[in-house]
């Protein structure tokens, strides 16, 4: 294969081979690292979002739905558990003021849906939160108005007739969203019914999945059980945009990104130009003696799709060890702010590699067709006319 390749006593073709190997395989690598980072921000905004959300909300139409729909959901199969919940806008005051989503949530029966072990910045002491009026706050809040666990907060409560009811903070929470930390608080669901409404609402529900069940298959599911009585949201339709623009950015990328790889593939052009001008003797010869016409196009096509597997294989390798290195060494480069990360998530997905391999593969064999046409279609009798 090495003759093949590069024939003796040519080292300017030698190096040619292993610049165009060298391209191939560096456009791969940096490909497979930046979608191993759009791969891991799609995994992490999944995970999260599912710990804030739960992977499926049940949302009644229409009032005195919620206990029949209550009722209902833990027959489902694939369901795990439930819990209700509310949403309310309110003020916390504490030597400053922050807007917030209030959450009001059953605590006992929100243990079996949301992973608060994971969640808890600090932890409330004791663990029970039936008792006096409790408030948790994001880190992002509690950092703004520099409160701590332990502190007493107001929450403006009303829209006429304005008032301020003071909460313990016996929490402090962490989901690892900049934006959802910032802005959400959680309380009891009775209070905030008393509180706010006056009475008892038809809460939202909660529905955590048993495991070898898909989201998909659920949803359609509880679709058909429920009927028109409520809405079925899954948590990539409640974070659509987000979720979305992150898929769309990823294809953009994988996209723009082939445009290098299909630079390097041009030098796979250079590389097989010089080897049909140091081998038209050698093809001359070949074809005076009935060499075929696509058997000439075969040799240099497959001499490209040689280099190009050679290089797609070394690209691979590289951008696994990239994709190491990154994960274990990167500095904290990025504004949580912003990206709500401080570190890049990265998560190697083999179907992207694959794809990554095929359009690099695909692009080496395009680009070698046309030395291999010009070599198949060279006059045998003008290639040995000076030999």
């Amino acid at each position: 294969m090495k003759r093949a390749l590069v024939p003796r006593g040519t080292r300017l073709m030698g190096m040619a081979l292993w610049m165009s190997v060298g391209g191939v395989a560096l456009g791969v690598a940096m490909l497979i690292l930046v979608l191993s980072v759009m791969s891991g921000f799609l995994d992490f905004l999944q995970t999260k979002y599912t710990d804030i959300t739960s992977p499926i909300v049940v949302i009644p139409r229409e009032s005195g739905t919620g206990t029949a729909i209550r009722n209902s959901l833990p027959l489902v199969a694939g369901v795990k558990a439930i819990t209700p919940f509310a949403l309310n806008q309110s003020m916390v005051i504490k030597d400053g003021v922050g807007g917030v989503t209030l959450e009001g949530i059953s605590f006992k029966e929100s243990l079996a849906v949301t992973p608060w072990e994971k969640i808890w910045w600090e932890a409330p002491e004791p663990l029970q939160a039936g008792v006096g009026n409790w408030i948790w706050l994001g880190k992002g809040l509690a950092d703004k108005l520099k409160i701590k666990r332990g502190d007493t907060v107001r929450l403006m409560i009303g829209k006429d007739n304005l008032q301020t009811v003071p909460f313990v903070v016996t929490a402090i929470t962490k989901f690892g969203i900049y934006d959802h930390d910032l802005r959400y608080a959680y309380i009891d669901l009775e209070k905030m019914q008393k509180l706010f409404f006056g009475k008892r609402i038809e809460p939202f529900y909660k529905v955590a999945l048993q495991e070898g069940y898909s989201l998909e298959q659920v949803a359609e599911q509880l679709r058909a059980e429920l009927g028109e009585t409520a809405a079925i949201k899954k948590w990539s339709d409640i974070n659509q945009n987000i979720f979305l623009a992150v898929r769309h950015q990823k294809m953009m990328l994988f996209w723009v990104l082939d445009i290098v790889v299909a630079l390097a593939g041009m030098n796979v052009v250079n590389l097989l130009m010089m080897s049909t001008y140091q081998r038209k003797r050698d093809v001359a010869i070949l074809k005076a003696m009935g060499m075929r016409f696509q058997s000439v196009v075969l040799f240099f096509v497959g001499q490209g799709a040689i280099v190009g597997a050679i290089g797609i294989g070394l690209g691979i390798a590289m951008g696994i060890v990239l994709c190491e290195v990154v994960e274990k060494f990167q500095p904290a480069l990025l504004s949580e702010q912003i990206y709500n990360v401080s570190k890049l998530p990265l998560k190697l997905e083999w179907a992207d590699v694959g794809s990554v391999c095929l359009i690099a593969m695909l692009l080496c064999v395009v680009f070698s067709v046309l030395p291999a046409l010009k070599a198949a279609t060279s006059a045998p009798v003008q290639a040995l006319r000076y030999e």
